[in-house]
């Protein structure tokens, strides 16, 4: 379990490449922070005359990524970065040949198309070939230039368009395509960044889809609009398209798939990429790549949902439009219903354990479950009485734990007590909002490869307190997306789709039997409190199982009102033992979750630069 670079991973190459020319700039930023941020500055050079030299870097770091415009610059100086190493190993042949296409269709403007043409024109290192091809009605009239080959016809489609170029760089012996259309531009360096990645990363080069990040289109800000993307998701991939502007297709697959089944050969872009997935992982490339409209990204509604329906419609009871331009895929589940066992672990506070149980019995709409109620030593004749009162109901059995507490332990006896095949494990102060939580969360936990499932959970307020758990955030773990309000879509509307994620909370928490018993359950000796659910989840993954946060689960969470705050005088020493192990166990203080991307701060649990 100490080696945890099978699916988490330092901060990747790229990022550190780039990191070390930023530090060479290192004096400009310095003089730029004494200028804008004095007082800021001030305070650091307090903490390096004190000799706290870790604190004062780590503030440092912080205050120069937030200075005005340096996103812009460090993107600047990852392109040239990128630059470089593409022209130094070019020489020696190992570069990939990468091609542009521009699919010209009605509706754009003459200046629209000029500006994406340039865009292709510009890149910082030579393209293999910038093809262009016109749809029904385009207005391009364009003007002779050795380096655009415009390729004849009128293409119906897109798709159409791209499967020519495809066709055509296969016989130029071109190994990638980068398709974008007129409402987009190419960054200067996402043909440098591409083809750097593929040198850096040897696992990419098996990849059948290359994708960056974006940003917005001409704002030049302080603070651009960037979509800082996550790793390769195939659940996120039905729930969002992140994946298609300006992409890179491999030449070889996208080959063989259009010219196989015409029943099932692709309507679009997004579907072409996801087809391509089906059996292999895109590639994410950490750089910004394309420029794009500020709201493009929630625009696309209506193809990807086409494409989305079209690539689960023997998979998906229904899929439907989501927020945002998403896409809500609701599985089918089995028949008859897997048994669910419901575990929750109690002491006193007979009000919050009322609430829950009364939730599960007599609130939700899941047919086949048990209620396993755990007692840690109440005591209180109320709720001594309730818990009497209840275990008359067939559905329900209460156990003893008769020990100090450790909330692993109490949760692995109680799981050994019941006898459903799927365990939920649920917080005693949560409450249900809907009937339809547990159903929710069932859809996707018996889905093949998936291990623990989490549900969306709100403070009583209604602001966010789980929509999923980021590894690295504090150094050690940490909620995404915390304290925003329940209707906000967070980041790129992360908070409302359905998504992998590294962990999820076991306040409601949802997973196989097979898989509880298959990592030993929760750590009862190191994690007794503190970070077991995270633990128990970094366990899933390691065995190549996928966790997933599902949104349409949605609970109130009257967090840690049971037990106390972990930093509590009395629990402090306690949790400060269980986070060094956590923080040894996963390595936490260095690795990147893959659902946070290396340039967010680790600082905060809003995802922000």
């Amino acid at each position: 379990m100490d080696d945890s670079s099978n699916f988490l991973s330092d901060v990747s190459t790229d990022t550190e490449v780039s990191e070390k020319r930023i530090s060479r700039q290192r004096p400009q930023d310095l003089a730029l922070m004494a200028l804008a941020r004095p007082l800021r500055m001030a305070q650091i050079l307090g903490w390096r005359l004190l000799r706290k030299r870790k604190r004062a870097r780590t503030q440092l770091e912080r205050a120069i990524a937030g200075l005005p415009f340096a996103q812009h610059r460090w993107n600047k100086e990852a392109g040239v970065a990128d630059t470089e190493l593409v022209v130094e190993t070019s020489h020696a042949g190992r570069s990939s040949l990468m091609a542009v296409h521009l699919h010209v269709s009605s509706g754009y403007s003459r200046k629209e198309i000029a500006a994406a043409v340039q865009s292709a024109l510009k890149q910082s290192v030579e393209s293999a070939g910038i093809f262009v091809t016109q749809g029904s009605g385009a207005a391009y009239e364009m003007s002779p230039n050795p380096e655009i080959t415009l390729i004849q016809g009128i293409y119906q489609t897109r798709l159409e368009a791209i499967s020519a170029c495809i066709a055509l760089a296969k016989r130029r012996g071109i190994q990638w395509l980068v398709p974008f259309d007129p409402s987009s531009r190419l960054s200067r360096y996402s043909l440098a960044s591409y083809s750097a990645h593929l040198l850096r990363q040897e696992q990419a080069r098996n990849a059948p889809v290359l994708y960056g990040d974006e940003i917005g289109l001409g704002r030049l800000r302080a603070t651009p609009a960037m979509w800082l993307k996550p790793d390769w998701d195939g659940r996120m991939a039905l729930s969002q398209d992140y994946l298609s502007s300006a992409c890179a297709l491999a030449i070889e697959p996208a080959s063989q798939l259009l010219l196989g089944d015409e029943t099932q050969l692709p309507h679009s872009l997004f579907e072409l990429v996801l087809r391509l997935c089906e059996g292999s992982a895109a590639s994410h490339v950490g750089r910004v790549t394309s420029h794009t409209e500020p709201e493009a990204w929630r625009e696309k509604g209506g193809e990807t949902l086409d494409a989305v329906r079209r690539v689960t419609r023997s998979k998906a009871e229904t899929v439907e439009a989501g927020p945002f331009g998403t896409v809500k895929v609701i599985y089918e589940t089995p028949t008859p219903l897997p048994k669910v066992s419901v575990v929750v672990a109690t002491r006193d506070r007979v009000e919050l354990l009322r609430t829950c149980v009364d939730g599960v019995l007599h609130a939700t709409n899941y047919a086949n479950l048990e209620l396993v109620v755990a007692d840690n030593e109440s005591v209180e004749p109320e709720t001594l009485d309730y818990m009497e009162t209840i275990a008359n109901d067939p559905r329900v059995k209460v156990v003893r734990w008769p020990h100090p507490f450790n909330y692993s332990a109490i949760n692995n006896f109680a799981v050994r007590q019941s006898s459903g095949e799927y365990i939920c494990l649920l917080n005693n102060d949560i409450e249900v909002l809907e009937p339809n939580w547990l159903m929710a969360m069932m859809r996707e936990a018996v889905r093949p490869g998936v291990g623990a499932v989490g549900a969306r959970l709100l403070y009583p307020d209604r602001t966010i307190q789980h929509a999923g758990v980021a590894i690295g955030i504090g150094n050690a773990a940490g909620h995404a997306h915390r304290g925003l309000p329940e209707k906000e879509p967070g980041f790129f509307a992360q908070t409302l789709i359905a998504r992998g994620a590294s962990a999820v909370t076991a306040a409601c928490l949802v997973v196989a039997r097979q898989h509880f018993d298959s990592v030993g359950g929760l750590d009862e000796s190191e994690l007794a409190v503190a970070y077991n659910d995270v633990d128990f989840c970094l366990k899933l993954r390691a065995k190549g199982l996928q966790n997933i946060y599902s949104p349409e689960a949605t609970l109130i969470h009257y967090e840690s009102k049971s037990r106390g705050l972990d930093f509590a005088p009395e629990h402090l020493d306690r949790y400060l033992k269980e986070l060094a192990a956590f923080q040894k166990r996963w390595s936490t203080m260095r690795v990147v979750d893959p659902w946070h991307h290396p340039r967010f701060d680790r600082s905060s649990e809003i995802y922000c630069v």
